[in-house]
């Protein structure tokens, strides 16, 4: 067989392994996780997706300690996480930080990890 032959071959079962080993990793994926309340046709059950509680979190800042408190800003709420010492950050983060309004606990340790760079304490 000649050479062009040959990596057409290739590229065709490439092509064909490529393409359907996705389509059956999803569909194998779907056949082992229960369906979703999206799937069903019943509208009651989809509605009730709104209805779930979203909790989300905010900075409080006394005296120079922050803490992390559930609820949107401006509310009170559970304090989570509290004594965080906030001197060496910037002025304009401390202005920022009690106005924000996270939705994961993960979003807050992100912005802490942002500010906490050397970039800002330049």
């Amino acid at each position: 067989m000649s050479r062009s032959i040959v990596i057409g071959l290739v590229l065709i079962i490439g092509l064909g392994i490529g393409s359907s080993v996705p389509a059956a990793t999803s569909w194998w994926y779907n056949t082992t996780r229960a369906s979703s309340v999206l799937n069903s046709t019943n509208s009651e059950s989809a509605s009730t997706i709104d209805d779930l509680p979203s909790v989300t979190y905010h900075f409080g800042l006394e005296h120079g300690v922050l803490s992390v408190i559930e609820g949107a800003p401006g509310t009170s709420g559970r304090v989570i996480v509290t004594g965080l010492n906030v001197q060496a950050w910037p002025k304009e983060m401390l202005d920022i930080a009690p106005k924000v309004e996270f939705y994961s606990l993960d979003e807050v340790q992100s912005f802490i990890d942002t500010v906490n760079e050397p970039l800002w304490r330049e």
